[in-house]
């Protein structure tokens, strides 16, 4: 195997989740479900009395659900589809943690998206020479938001700080990659 497969696999599976702690919850209410049916009918062939609900009663009632109000079985059948619909939606989309590769020669770098927050708003608060508590940055899948209060009476040049972020993220080359946004607040706040 190569390096850079290898790379390329342990970059995917730091920076995804696996689907197991959904499928071991299914199983476990599966199986649950199915033992209380096991035991509901073993208590009805020895003719106790039902911890819950009898067989019988259960299939009575399946049985007579035909005769309900279409409103009430419509909304039953919508509520079972969308938990269906949801759990295919989980088992087949990809789970993503907040954490993205960096390009590096020797090594497989994995970075955290706090860490990629925090790097970022540190250089948006020199470029824009403000405080640090004066930035906020969020990191989602393909964009970094940065937002900069600037310091009342004083002027934050927005290009400066664009270049500046931009600069940074380029200094890495994440994948997936990075688009920087840099928007400044209307309202300044006292510096400190």
């Amino acid at each position: 195997m190569s390096t850079a497969s290898l790379y390329r696999r342990i970059g995917r599976r730091e920076t995804h989740s696996s689907r197991a702690g959904l499928a071991i919850t299914l199983a476990l209410l599966l199986s649950l479900a199915l033992l209380w049916v096991g035991v509901e009918a073993v208590l009805a062939a020895i003719g106790q009395q039902p911890l819950l609900l009898a067989p019988a009663d259960i299939v009575a009632a399946a049985l007579e659900a035909t005769a309900a109000p279409a409103g009430i079985l419509t909304a039953i059948g919508v509520v079972i589809a969308l938990l269906g619909l949801g759990v295919v939606i989980a088992a087949l989309a990809p789970g993503r943690r907040g954490r993205r590769t960096a390009t590096a020669d020797r090594t497989a770098a994995v970075v955290d998206d706090r860490v990629i927050a925090r790097s970022l708003a540190r250089t948006a608060s020199y470029a824009g020479d403000v405080d640090p508590d004066q930035v906020s940055v969020s990191v989602g899948r393909r964009s970094a938001l940065i937002e900069v209060t600037p310091t009342s009476g004083r002027t934050a040049d927005l290009g400066e700080i664009e270049a500046a972020v931009r600069a940074e993220i380029d200094r890495y080359d994440y994948r997936p990659a990075l688009r920087p946004r840099v928007r400044l607040t209307k309202n300044g706040r006292t510096g400190s």
